[in-house]
């Protein structure tokens, strides 16, 4: 299962820098109308904090900082709310590029080359879901838990490195 899990998270968070990378291109192309620039989405500053979010995901379930498709891990003994909350937070900043995709989308400010791969729409989102849905049927017995989750943010202040962060988790299985 560990070969299956790393596999299934990098296809989910693969399919969501997709919709980083359109929005990142459109970006660097000024094709980003204003109200999505304003609120700095697309920017290498969003990505970066998307990394920080994979990382403390990776730290909790792996006990490293990054994973590839494939990579034969054994997931650490962990606690399930954290863990929940964790991979939530990071599938929120995905579902918010997603949603300024589909609005720009319903808005008719996508521009061709986008809509053409059918990116920011209903389908395209469900695909990603079905990504979602396959790690939480693996890690929780569920498809989804989004609904059980406790927080979405991250905390404010100075964020640990890796080796405190696996210093101060609370090792406990669902």
């Amino acid at each position: 299962m560990s070969r299956l899990l790393s596999t299934s998270i990098s296809a989910e968070r693969e399919h969501a820098s997709l919709w980083w990378g359109v929005l990142n291109q459109l970006r660097i192309t000024n094709e980003l109308p204003e109200w999505v620039r304003a609120q700095d989405i697309g920017s290498d500053a969003d990505y970066q904090e998307s990394l920080l979010e994979r990382i403390i995901v990776n730290q909790a379930l792996f006990g490293v900082d990054e994973i590839q498709q494939g990579d034969d891990l054994d997931p650490c003994a962990y606690a399930c709310q954290s863990l929940i909350d964790l991979m939530e937070l990071e599938r929120t900043r995905y579902l918010t590029w997603w949603t300024m995709l589909n609005e720009m989308r319903a808005r008719r400010q996508l521009p061709e080359w986008v809509v053409t791969n059918r990116i920011g729409h209903g389908p395209d989102h469900e695909r990603w879901s079905d990504k979602a849905a396959q790690v939480n049927q693996m890690l929780f017995g569920q498809s989804r838990v989004r609904h059980l989750a406790t927080q979405l943010r991250l905390p404010e202040g100075p964020r640990p490195d890796s080796r405190q962060r696996t210093a101060s988790a609370t090792p406990v299985n669902c």
